[in-house]
This record gives structure tokens, C-alpha cells and sequence, in this order.
């Protein structure tokens, strides 16, 4: 069932569901002592971005 999970993963990655582990991969290989966002905050600036200031930005 790991093909499963793959599968999930690379479409959960296309449609932009934001993933806390690889943020935190790519923030210790990209800005090594930094302190990354809480998984809390994370989330919220998902958010923010997805959704902006009250409107929402899609395409359809």
C-alpha cells in the first residue's frame, strides 16, 4: 500500500495542499539555523496566502 501513500502525496503536491515536513525539510536545507514557523502559524500562512484578506482568489 506504499504506492498508495506516493500517489496521495503527489496529488495532494499538485493540487497545493500545504505539507508541513517537506516545509520543514526544505527550510533545513535552505536556511540552516533558522528557526522555521510552528506548524500552527504554518498553516495560517497557508491560509492567508490561499484565501488573502477576507477574498477569496481562485480561479473558477
Amino acid at each position: 500500500m506504499r504506492w498508495l501513500k506516493t500517489v496521495a502525496n503527489y496529488l495532494n503536491e499538485i493540487a497545493g495542499v500545504p505539507n508541513y515536513k517537506r516545509y520543514l525539510i526544505h527550510f533545513q536545507k535552505h536556511h540552516p539555523g533558522g528557526t522555521p514557523l510552528s506548524e500552527k502559524k504554518f498553516y495560517q500562512k497557508a491560509i492567508d496566502e490561499k484565501y488573502g484578506n477576507s477574498s477569496i482568489r481562485r480561479c473558477c
